[in-house]
């Protein structure tokens, strides 16, 4: 029983973690590792005769293997992941296909030459505290650089890649460009 304690504190001790009693105490209180080593750290026994237990030399296989027993909380802290992710179904459960993430058809506009253009961002925040000419600067839209629209593409089906037509559209004189021959109007 000794052993598998001195297993134990090494393997904690050989992957830097705390080497407190408290935190030892609620790892023995597991139910599943109450079941295999009886609770040293009960009130019964003093902590000085824990601290003169000797120490057994181990080989790292059996440190390996016993540090699956100790819990992820012990070895190292991970924090949740606060990075936005928007994920593209690429097959989907009904037909098979991809889909189309409905977030990127909101907030941007695609133009028949494959830019991506968005509204200016916090155009509609603090508006107390901006200028008459900062306000007016913050309703144009700005374009996406080269590799925000290839991944703007990746993230829509065929259909939102091709142009829309639509009655009215403000972006008309913006769907081409004059410095590209295959979307040129005037004649060069």
């Amino acid at each position: 029983m000794f052993a598998i304690k001195n297993v134990i504190l090494t393997s904690l001790r050989l992957s830097s973690c705390s080497k407190s009693t408290k935190n030892l105490a609620g790892f023995f209180s597991n139910k599943f590792v109450s079941s295999i080593v009886p609770n040293f750290f009960s009130t019964s026994v003093p902590h000085s005769l824990l601290r003169q237990l000797p120490s057994i030399s181990t080989n790292t296989s059996i440190l390996s293997s016993v540090s699956s027993l100790v819990p992820s909380l012990f070895l190292k802290k991970s924090f949740p992941c606060l990075e936005q992710t928007r994920s593209v179904t690429k097959w989907s459960l009904n037909k098979g296909k991809r889909k189309t993430v409905k977030a990127v058809v909101a907030r941007f506009y695609r133009l028949s030459w494959g830019a991506w253009i968005r509204p200016m961002v916090g155009r509609n925040k603090r508006h107390w505290s901006k200028t008459a000419k900062r306000k007016i600067r913050s309703e144009k839209h700005v374009f996406c650089n080269s590799t925000q629209s290839t991944l703007l593409d990746k993230m829509v089906t065929k259909y939102w890649r091709k142009r829309r037509f639509y009655v009215d559209d403000v972006y008309e004189p913006y769907h081409q460009r004059e410095e590209y021959s295959s979307s040129a109007v005037k004649p060069h």
